[in-house]
């Protein structure tokens, strides 16, 4: 029960915050992350075809996130995305120091 009350408190920012930092801050971020891809594959499904492809490609670039953020940045993981980037994908990159993310897509004319 305590690690999903750190999922909620993480996603709702409740009125009182815990008074510690989280123990498992790489789990809670997994179960977000894969949260938001289960929601995403069931919103492509429950809007049918005219929004399906939108869904699936937010969905990717969350698990593209799941893959490359694990706990600290990857060479091989990173480049293995970048290799496969296409055009409408997004990579996205958490660098923990700055508490910051980094976008990154394909751009085509």
């Amino acid at each position: 029960m305590a690690f999903l009350e750190s999922v909620f408190n993480h996603l709702v920012l409740p009125p009182k915050l815990p008074g510690q930092r989280d123990i498992d801050i790489e789990g809670i971020e997994h179960n977000i992350l894969n949260r938001l891809i289960r929601a995403c594959d069931t919103l492509g499904w429950l809007t049918g075809q005219e929004f399906a492809e939108t869904w699936t490609s937010v969905g990717n670039s969350l698990r593209v996130c799941l893959s490359t953020n694990t706990g600290r940045l990857e060479r091989a993981s990173m480049l293995r995305e970048f290799c496969k980037l296409q055009r409408n994908d997004l990579i996205t990159l958490y660098v923990a120091e700055q508490n910051a993310a980094l976008l990154i897509r394909r751009h085509t004319k």
